[in-house]
């Protein structure tokens, strides 16, 4: 059960700082109503009768091999100057599952890179559970860190927040494979600062309702991010999407392309939403959606959204949605393939322009994998 009882154990051995902001996370999520398929935010994605209090605050094994990378645990003591800062960060568009992640996490990783320094590709596997965590970069650092989130059953929520004050250049690959009985809320935040770059690339694969939220926030001039959604659902996996740029200085940048393929009875809703405030002169944002279907069961939604305060900006999007072309599928077959063979095939090329812009090719390789599997489920 998610008591104030609960969150208070969970946090006995943390500083004061720290068992503070978890309990005014865990008062902002019991406070909070489950949210309901008439909000924006969660329409296509129906929880109404979702049990939460049938799950516990199950613990998220961390693993990796990296010297940059340290346990939130012992972040919390060895770290405190760094995230008593960043811990505190308030966000409006929090919600009860948001709150519930940073009242109830029992473990997670803490990534710093100090200043003038290369990281080169950081591998973390995560088992499925209730994990916070964090990547801190320094001025003129750069890295590539890949967390994988797999296994478990039950519910998971992963938060990763990416704080890049200043000339500072990071790509984070999110690899989400849960197993099929798992229930997924996760969020990804980043605050990208003066010429900064933070850059995204998240594979959404497991689990049988599975919901991520990617917010960029923009607070410095010359900051860029590139945000990359793979999707890919077969069965009756339900899949929630949603990417938002908050641009609120001028001269930032933000490209989000999202690509995915569904099949059997799965679904997805995506939603993307570009906001371009008074204060943000010389933006120049671009949102890409597209969907492709093998057979009539599954169902692909899209919610793009474009708020622009200020005239001096280039913003645009595109999308669309639709089954595999038929006419392709039976000339393939004509070749000697068969259905199943085309469809992954046409699939795996619709795929290729995003997976070929990932820059690691070990990510590249898991990525395909996924989809593959997913596609011969």
């Amino acid at each position: 059960m998610f008591t104030l009882e609960e969150s208070a154990r969970i946090g006995e051995s943390e500083p004061r700082w720290a068992a503070a902001a978890r309990k005014e996370s865990a008062d902002s999520f019991l406070a909070r109503a489950l949210p309901s398929e008439r909000e924006e935010s969660w329409r296509y994605t129906m929880i109404d009768n979702f049990n939460i209090n049938k799950f516990t605050s199950s613990r998220a094994s961390v693993k990796s091999q990296s010297r940059f990378v340290m346990a939130m645990e012992d972040a919390l003591k060895q770290k405190k100057e760094l995230l008593d800062t960043f811990m505190k960060e308030k966000n409006p568009g929090l919600d009860k599952f948001d709150y519930l992640n940073s009242a109830f996490w029992t473990s997670g990783y803490f990534v710093h890179i100090p200043e003038n320094t290369d990281a080169s590709l950081i591998e973390i596997t995560l088992q499925s559970g209730i994990s916070r965590n964090f990547i801190i970069m320094e001025a003129n650092s750069s890295a590539e860190i890949l967390e994988h989130i797999t296994g478990g059953s039950g519910l998971n929520s992963n938060f990763t927040e990416v704080h890049a004050p200043k000339d500072a250049k990071v790509t984070v690959h999110s690899l989400h494979d849960a197993a099929d009985d798992v229930s997924e809320f996760s969020y990804k935040r980043a605050y990208i600062g003066r010429n900064s770059s933070v850059n995204w690339n998240v594979g959404q694969f497991g689990g049988s309702l599975n919901r991520i939220k990617v917010d960029n926030f923009f607070v410095g001039e010359g900051a860029h991010s590139r945000t990359v959604g793979v999707f890919s659902g077969a069965g009756k996996q339900h899949m929630d999407l949603s990417t938002n740029a908050f641009h609120s200085v001028p001269n930032t940048s933000s490209n989000i392309i999202v690509k995915g393929a569904l099949k059997g009875s799965a679904s997805e809703v995506y939603r993307g939403v570009i906001k371009i405030e008074k204060t943000a002169p010389g933006t120049s944002s671009y949102l890409s959606d597209h969907a492709i279907m093998l057979g009539e069961n599954a169902v692909a939604n899209s919610i793009p959204s474009l708020m622009i305060d200020n005239s001096e900006v280039q913003c645009s999007h595109s999308a669309s949605a639709g089954q595999v072309d038929e006419e392709k599928m039976i000339y393939m077959m004509s070749r000697g393939l068969s259905r199943e063979q085309a469809e992954t095939m046409i699939v795996e090329g619709f795929y290729v322009p995003v997976i070929n812009a990932i820059p690691s090719i070990a990510v590249r390789e898991k990525m395909t994998d996924m989809i593959r599997k997913r596609m011969l489920s």
